[in-house]
């Protein structure tokens, strides 16, 4: 901007100077012949439109020159704002990419409340967080214990179904899994501290009424179960509200012990199976016990037969060794003895007999 600024002053320093050129042109024209003074203020004017002349040229060599430079610096920043928008550019790319990013992370997180609030919806029926309870139950049964040591909706000659029994020693441990928990979510949901008391009255009072059920359905000695039965809590949280609160100012703990009902979380259960497990590998060795004894009685006779039989080879070996050696010690007479015959022999070759009479000896 300052090198156009310096070209315009010029372009009108030349018009200036040229209109002052003609008008001094038209005056010397038109005046009459000049004097020596008016020459001389000629000349000197000449002069000075010389000078100023080659001043202008300086100052358009000067524009020309940082005209250039102006150019050039134009140019690095054109350079310099076309990286910029290149970067600006990718920058906001990666900027909606992350945003789309975010959008679909958040849709899928609202997809998942969405199938969590329907997943609640369905836990709300009795029967199908019974359904949940069973199968929980189920998962940890077979992770557990053989397929052979429990059932699953066991059916009783009276025609109830319990939701599982573990068999040990030929009788029944049944397990309930059906858990009320209505009034624990609303226990949950109080607002209040009235509310919450009221829910947990109600709460307390479906445990006692359930613990009753178990104990008057699922103990059948008559059918060999055990005089006990299990209630499965299906959540930790809901053990400890079992354990905590009371019915009737009596703790709902010894409410279950008296009514012999063992109210037992995921965790507690999970150690019960381990127990029962180690004693079902504690039947069956038991159960081959016997068998076991009967081998090791055959196995006592084996060994007390080859003992006698080892005992015979051992005198065998005896004798043989007795037999062996007398056999050396004769076979060393005989030794001796032939060596007397052919000594005698070399001594008188005429008449051997001597030597034979030696040998009869």
């Amino acid at each position: 901007m300052d090198a156009a600024l310096v070209l315009v002053v010029l372009l009108v320093a030349l018009l200036v100077g040229g209109g002052l050129y003609l008008r001094a042109r038209l005056a010397y024209l038109a005046a009459p012949a000049p004097s020596a003074e008016e020459l001389a203020r000629a000349e000197a004017l000449t002069s000075d439109l010389t000078a100023l002349r080659e001043e202008m040229r300086r100052l358009n060599d000067r524009v020309v020159t940082d005209s250039g430079m102006l150019s050039a610096r134009l140019e690095g920043i054109d350079t310099r704002m076309t990286h910029t928008q290149s970067v600006s550019t990718d920058l906001a790319q990666n900027i909606f990419q992350t945003l789309g990013d975010v959008k679909a992370a958040t849709t899928t997180v609202a997809d998942q409340a969405r199938e969590f609030t329907a997943l609640q919806d369905l836990l709300r029926a009795p029967k199908a967080r019974g359904g949940i309870g069973e199968a929980m139950l189920e998962e940890l049964l077979r992770q557990v214990l053989p397929p052979q040591a429990y059932s699953t909706q066991h059916r009783f000659t009276s025609g109830t179904i319990v939701d599982a029994v573990v068999k040990a020693g030929g009788r029944l441990v049944c397990i309930d899994s059906k858990f009320p928990l209505s009034n624990y979510r609303r226990m949950c949901e109080a607002d209040n501290d009235s509310e919450k008391l009221d829910a947990e009255r109600a709460f307390a009072g479906d445990i006692d009424k359930h613990i009753r059920d178990i104990s008057s359905r699922y103990i059948v000695p008559d059918e060999n179960t055990f005089d006990f039965a299990v209630m499965y809590v299906p959540a930790e949280g809901v053990y400890a509200e079992v354990l905590r609160l009371s019915h009737r100012r009596r703790p709902l703990f010894e409410s279950a012990m008296e009514a012999r009902v063992i109210p037992m979380s995921p965790l507690t259960m999970y150690g019960y199976l381990q127990t029962i497990l180690f004693g079902l590998k504690c039947l069956r060795i038991e159960e081959s016990a016997e068998a076991i004894l009967d081998f090791c009685g055959r196995l006592g006779q084996d060994i007390e037969r080859f003992a006698t039989e080892y005992e015979t080879l051992g005198k065998h070996l005896g004798n043989a060794r007795t037999k062996y050696e007398e056999g050396a010690r004769r076979l060393d007479r005989f030794r001796d003895r032939l060596e007397r015959v052919v000594d005698l022999a070399e001594e008188g070759q005429e008449d051997p007999r001597p030597s034979l009479e030696v040998v009869g000896e």
